[in-house]
């Protein structure tokens, strides 16, 4: 079988409140289509029941080839199988859809693109109860977030009979179910042996909150470049008449080009003054130059190890912390923020650490930065620089944080238990 330049798998968990931009997405995929030989376009999308009534209200879980079509108010693409009820919470269905779309349209390029609700690596904390849940004041402290798209969400009930470590990933409202992180991990893995162990090029997160380098780190191992956003999407996610557009008028585009391009493509679908009244941020990252990163980061988290007994650290890392841009409810902080207004409170070792921090970030070391794009807008996102970390404002942070491989890596989760308790 003759392979194409690109296959792209699209994901949509839309069995909630999302289910009518789900719709909406694919009628824009549609604006563009496959490139028959090419460019391969393919969906699967669940639905809810309550929240759009377009296209006859079908309810089920539908796989489709998209092709072109001029009717952005009907799915007019090629039907390849409905799937009756579905829960995209279940590793099976996803591996299922990337089995499929690997071994019937066999791509030397492949993009996974994973559409949902989430929240970085976190679950928050009013969804857990029972032994290992959050201390009252992380509880009360932590707002309902106002997401719009964001991926690592999950359901109260299901989160009540699984084990009190594990997190949530895809949510789905019609089976209470999602996937948690070691899954997700596992099934990149799996996608990664199916295509004889070549790494996924683009994973695309059209999602909040994803570009985290704790989530990079999770998945570095089975792609290429990640590609989200470190604050919450507007609900109209990507742009995806202009990303397939990159790829039918060149199939030939790089993986590193493609990321770069659903950057600017992103930034540039939002930049219309008094349309939207939203900050917005969107950044791709090369994982196979993470490494530096992550020695700083661990270098960092080293030395304030080391100094916590210093009276002056504490009010110089709080005042860097309210310093920094912070996203999902200041759980968040952006890491060069934080690292660039340390800096400026602390000396020595400390300080030395932060500057690493910072030139691993801009590509000062080896000059081999893991940002290739980042773009933002509004005025709270003017310092952002494309990557998040995980900083909590309150006493007593996530317990389920060291269960990420970056935690257990390097030395920041414990910082964080030593400094927040």
């Amino acid at each position: 079988m003759v392979k194409a330049n690109w296959t792209v798998l699209v994901f949509l968990a839309g069995d909630n409140d999302l289910e009518g931009a789900a719709i909406k997405d694919i009628n824009e995929m549609e604006m563009v289509g496959s490139l028959e030989g090419k460019v391969n376009i393919l969906a699967q999308v669940d639905r809810a029941a309550d929240y759009d009534n377009s296209n006859d209200d079908w309810r089920s879980t539908r796989r489709y080839y998209i092709t072109k079509g001029a009717d952005t108010k009907k799915i007019t693409s090629k039907l390849i199988a409905d799937l009756g009820a579905t829960n995209t919470g279940d590793s099976k269905v996803l591996m299922d859809f990337i089995r499929w779309g690997f071994n019937e349209y066999p791509a030397k390029h492949y993009m996974l693109v994973l559409w949902n609700h989430g929240s970085g690596f976190y679950v928050p904390p009013e969804m857990l109860l029972g032994e290992n849940a959050p201390s009252s004041r992380e509880i009360t402290t932590r707002a309902l977030p106002k997401l719009r798209r964001s991926m690592f969400r999950t359901a109260r009930e299901h989160i009540l009979s699984l084990p009190p470590k594990e997190r949530g990933i895809c949510y789905d409202d019609g089976s209470n179910d999602c996937l948690d992180n070691k899954e997700l991990k596992n099934i990149l893995q799996y996608a990664s042996s199916l295509i004889d162990g070549k790494k996924i090029d683009v994973l695309g997160m059209d999602a909040c909150l994803m570009t985290m380098i704790e989530v990079a780190y999770q998945v570095k191992d089975y792609v290429k470049f990640l590609v989200g956003s470190e604050e919450t999407e507007p609900g109209d996610g990507w742009p995806y008449d202009r990303v397939i557009k990159a790829l039918v008028d060149n199939p030939k585009i790089t993986p590193k080009d493609l990321a770069v391009h659903i950057v600017d493509r992103y930034i540039e679908s939002y930049d219309k003054f008094g349309e939207f009244d939203t900050d917005v941020t969107q950044s791709a990252m090369d994982l196979e130059r993470l490494k530096d990163l992550v020695d700083s980061i661990d270098n960092l988290a080293d030395a304030l190890l080391k100094n916590l007994q210093d009276p002056e650290l504490d009010g110089a890392i709080s005042k860097a912390w309210r310093k920094s841009t912070r996203f999902f409810d200041n759980y968040y902080i952006d890491l060069h923020n934080f690292a660039s207004f340390l800096k400026g409170g602390v000396k020595g070792k400390i300080q030395k650490a932060c500057q690493y921090v910072i030139d691993s970030i801009e590509g000062r070391v080896k000059k081999a930065t893991p940002i290739v794009a980042e773009g933002h807008l509004g005025p709270r996102m003017e310092r952002v620089k494309g990557i998040s970390i995980y900083f909590p404002p309150f006493r007593n942070p996530s317990v389920y944080y060291k269960e990420l491989d970056f935690a257990n890596t390097t030395k920041w989760g414990d910082f964080l238990e030593k400094y927040l308790t």
